[in-house]
């Protein structure tokens, strides 16, 4: 493997044990589900990535390490114009070959449990433990996505000014009822 092919496919006890490491940019349109979520071309958008993968042969797991950060345009949910939405995230994450070995994690450690999803498979002794490495990854960047993403300032003819909120202000309708309540008595 040259040194930018990035593997989206990994062992992770094999890759653990000589110490992989990747540091590198890749084409977000590589991230599907993400590209799916922008409202512009992310053709020329790139994601900056370093991961590296090491053992803790004491506890039987691998530790993930992700740093990865990039831009995404999304709707703005004020304006409906663009807004660039910076994701950047850094990720320290236990691969697990079991269940019983998440008691050996601290509390607030994060876990993957090989073979419990899609992006896995649990290995054996003919085949062993394979991780989507690109999704996991991919994971990790769509939960930083925002639900509302906005501008933090707006500069757009459709948001109201403090000028059109003034010029709003009419008469109160009720008015006329309470005028109509003074002659009533």
């Amino acid at each position: 493997m040259s040194a930018n092919t990035f593997p989206a496919q990994i062992e992770p006890f094999k890759w653990a044990e000589q110490g992989f490491t990747w540091s590198g940019k890749l084409p977000l349109s590589r991230f599907a589900r993400i590209a799916r979520e922008a409202v512009e071309s992310v053709d020329h958008q790139q994601v900056q990535i370093n991961c590296k993968l090491s053992m803790d042969a004491y506890l039987r797991l691998v530790w993930l390490d992700v740093q990865a950060e990039t831009q995404v345009p999304l709707e703005c949910q004020r304006c409906l114009g663009t807004v660039e939405e910076p994701l950047v995230s850094h990720v320290h994450l236990a691969l697990v070959e079991d269940e019983s070995l998440i008691e050996r994690l601290d509390e607030d450690a994060d876990f993957v449990v090989l073979g419990e999803n899609d992006s896995s498979t649990k290995g054996s002794f003919d085949q062993p433990a394979v991780v989507d490495l690109l999704a996991l990854i991919e994971d990790e960047l769509l939960l930083l996505l925002p639900l509302s993403p906005k501008h933090d300032v707006c500069e757009h003819k459709h948001q109201p000014t403090e000028q059109d909120v003034v010029e709003e202000k009419r008469d109160n309708p009720f008015d006329v009822l309470a005028s109509l309540k003074g002659k009533l008595n």
